[in-house]
Formats: structure tokens, sequence, C-alpha cells
């Protein structure tokens, strides 16, 4: 038996523990006398931690083998609000990309607190922070907190049926081609080329890189270099080649042949799809920005050139999501938003 996590009832800011089973995993459940081993923020449609490195994940794609592997944890109601909300998950997203504190893994493994390394992250530490950054203390001490310290909050509420029965669709749909692990492996990768070819400078994430070429914009032809020694320029397109079911309205019925399982997915592309064009369409008016005061290099156009491509991807998305909706009575008319 397989659970996938009961994503319908996420609402931004959700904090979801979890329990594994590997070895590291169940020491740091022995060590903290806690059923859980890692903490994550969900924000619309995705899941925000530390792992490796800060990644933002497709929550649809976790499985669990027990019911009682996750547990949802939620602002009590005098707390939420949704601003504040917003405000922390901006404040979480910079640290995208950040690398994990092994050191401080490794002293919790051994039921140890060490002072944590700065500029890394570790996963209830990164939730903890980003709480804090809106001024709520979920524990006492952000910096060396552990998931059961956030467990025990006394301004969080438990939600229940964190979890629900995965079908042979959620199955197939969790080992598919994730472009998401494909652009965190990309990053990872330029991040350690960046270390060696700019051993002084403690940049970890991709929000620091930008920091970095404001004050070195002459830099900005070898940091592209490196970047083009990843996949990271194309991983949209990868992702229109592994994922045709996305693109084409067939293929997708094929894909989801159950009809209420094919209507939740086109629901969710939509939701996602909204979220990715806005966040892109910000990061162009950033970029163009820049490039009015640092000068118009190839670093900035090819930035601004892969979210154009990422935009266009994603309203394809779209288009073939409505189909599903129109072809399965949901709706009338298309949605005002890919008029």
């Amino acid at each position: 038996m397989h659970y996938k996590l009961n994503v319908g009832l996420l609402v931004p800011g959700d904090i979801i523990l979890v329990g594994y089973n590997d070895k590291d995993s169940r020491e740091i459940q022995k060590r903290t006398n806690s059923k859980y081993s890692h903490a994550m923020l969900y924000w619309k449609g995705s899941i925000i931690h530390a792992s490796d490195i800060v990644i933002t994940a497709n929550p649809s794609r976790m499985l669990f083998e027990e019911d009682e592997d996750v547990c949802i944890l939620r602002l009590k109601d005098e707390f939420w609000n949704e601003l504040r909300i917003e405000c922390l998950i901006n404040y979480a997203r910079t640290f995208v990309g950040t690398f994990y504190d092994k050191r401080a893994l490794v002293a919790m493994r051994d039921g140890k607190k060490v002072e944590p390394k700065e500029n890394r992250q570790m996963c209830a530490r990164f939730v903890a922070q980003c709480y804090d950054y809106v001024c709520l203390d979920l524990v006492d001490d952000y910096e060396l907190c552990t998931p059961e310290d956030i467990f025990k909050s006394n301004i969080l509420r438990i939600v229940d049926h964190p979890l629900l029965e995965a079908n042979k669709d959620d199955l197939a749909f969790a080992e598919s081609f994730d472009v998401t692990y494909l652009q965190f492996e990309s990053i990872k990768k330029f991040l350690l080329s960046f270390k060696r070819r700019y051993p002084k400078e403690d940049v970890v994430s991709l929000n620091q890189l930008e920091t970095f070429l404001e004050d070195n914009i002459s830099e900005s032809d070898n940091v592209l270099e490196l970047l083009h020694e990843t996949d990271y320029f194309d991983l949209w397109r990868l992702e229109k080649e592994h994922c045709r079911y996305l693109y084409d309205v067939d293929k997708f019925k094929k894909k989801w042949e159950d009809k209420d399982s094919r209507v939740k997915q086109a629901l969710s592309i939509i939701k996602d799809c909204k979220g990715i064009i806005k966040d892109k369409e910000n990061d162009i008016l950033a970029y163009n920005a820049k490039r009015a005061v640092l000068g118009d290099t190839d670093y900035y156009r090819e930035m601004i050139e892969l979210r154009e491509n990422v935009i266009r991807t994603a309203k394809e998305r779209i288009a073939v999501a409505e189909q599903i909706l129109l072809e399965s009575g949901i709706v009338k008319i298309r949605f005002p938003w890919s008029l």
C-alpha cells in the first residue's frame, strides 16, 4: 500500500513533517524522540524544503509507505494571515539552491546540537527561520531546532487526514520524468563549478549569484559559461520532450484514464502554471531593470529568453488542461487567464 499527500487540504504556509525510513532518518527519530525526521513548507502547489540543497518539489510526486508517516501542521486561526504567509514564502524562496548543513545533520543524527554553519540550511531550521522572519516563533531557538520541536509548537494545530491512498495513476505520475529534480541537479552542479572558479566567494544560491553579479557584472560571461555546462537553459525543452501528455489532449486522456483523476490533474496544472507565469513575468521585470542599470549583457538576455520560453510552455499546458475540463463537462468556456 502506498499513500500520497492530501493536497486538497493544504494551504500556503502549511508545515509537513515526515518520518522517512532510511538509516539517517531513523537515527534522527530515535535521538530526538520523534516520529519525524524532516520538515517542509507548502506553497501553491509546491513543496519547499532543505534536502541536499533547498529545493521546490511537486507534492503529488511524494509517496509514503505508512499512513502515520506524515503530519500536517497549520498556524492556529489567530496567527494566520494571508499577507504574512505570502511574505514568509517569498522569503523562503530566496534560499532556493542553498546547500544543506551536513555538519548539523551529523550532529542531530548523533543526538547533539551544534551552532549552524553560516550560509547553509537544514530542514527544521529552514522552516522555523522562515516563520521567524514574519515574527512568529515556532520554537525557542530556530537555529538549533528539530522537527519534533516544530511538532510541539504551541502556535500550530494538526490538520486531520493528511494522506490518501495512492492509485495506479498516482504511482505512475510519481515515477515519471521530473524536470524539477533535473533543475536542482543543474543548479547544484553550477554552484559547485562556481565555487571552483571563485573559491573566495561563498555563493550558495541563485539569489546570491544575482547579488554577486550586481557587484561584478564583468564576470557575467564567465557565469553564463558555467551555466551552459549544465542543462539549466534546456530544462523547459527536456520537459516538453519527455512529458508530451502535458501538451497533447489525447495523450493526457490516455495518461489519466479515470475521469476524476484527469479533472484533478487538469485543475492542478492550471493552478501551478498560473503561479509559474506570474513568477516568471516578475523575473523578467527584474532582469529588465538590471539591464537598464548594469548593461545589456548576454547573461540578462538569456535569462529573459529562458523565462519567456517557460511562460510559453506553461500557457500551452494550460490550454490542454482547459480542453480536458471542457470535454469533461466541468466548464462551458475557457478561463479568462488563457484568452
